[in-house]
């Protein structure tokens, strides 16, 4: 993951991703969509499932992407924990798709 990326900026447990679900605060477009709840830090949950792709490699790029992304805007990032979940159509997207969806869901979060 590297140094940019520490566990602390990752959500781990299941109850950390209840209390953003419950918060019931979100964001999206055609490829993603962002729940996120107030907190001491930006960090990070994801959520690939296999209904947006039965291919492990598919979801895997999904979350590097995703990851990436996070790590290069989490300076700017409003301090909350932010959970991504991807939508089917992302699995046909190219990576620099990707990328700018998730660029532009991050610019309404600053």
């Amino acid at each position: 993951m590297g140094e940019d990326f520490p566990r602390t900026a990752r959500l781990l447990s299941g109850a950390e991703f209840r209390r953003v679900f419950d918060q019931r605060k979100a964001i999206g477009n055609s490829l993603f969509r962002i729940h996120y709840a107030p907190a001491e830090t930006a960090r990070l949950g994801l959520a690939v499932s296999r209904r947006v792709s039965p291919k492990a490699v598919v979801r895997n790029r999904i979350r590097r992407q995703v990851r990436e992304s996070f790590r290069l805007k989490r300076s700017e990032l409003v301090p909350c924990d932010y959970i991504v979940l991807a939508k089917p159509p992302a699995a046909t997207a190219t990576s620099a798709d990707l990328r700018l969806a998730l660029d532009q869901l991050w610019q309404r979060l600053t």
